[in-house]
């Protein structure tokens, strides 16, 4: 955003955080809308989320945003050891590794 471009509106970036959120899977719906008493809420959430827009908007806009991306995991799933495929011969009822 350039110095003499106009500035966004709040109902434009709401919708713009909004996109993002939803991108990358994040819905504030399981927070209150306005609860003082909460940790947060997301009318903080949406104007901090604004706040950062506003004075950082040339880096977050810069951030490449690819929703096919696998986003890191402090502790990853346990996978399955791959094993090779074992043949069972219709004579013998024997099995043998196959090659894989």
């Amino acid at each position: 955003m350039t110095p003499s471009s106009p500035r966004p509106s709040d109902d434009e970036l709401d919708a713009f955080i909004q996109t993002r959120l939803n991108l990358l899977g994040v819905d504030l719906g399981v927070l209150p809308d306005d609860d003082p008493s909460a940790p947060a809420d997301r009318r903080r959430v949406m104007q901090a989320i604004r706040r950062v827009l506003r004075e950082q908007m040339p880096e977050v806009s810069d951030y490449p945003l690819d929703p096919i991306e696998v986003p890191p995991v402090l502790y990853p799933a346990h996978l399955p050891e791959v094993r090779r495929p074992t043949l069972v011969q219709a004579e013998s009822g024997t099995g043998q590794e196959g090659e894989g």
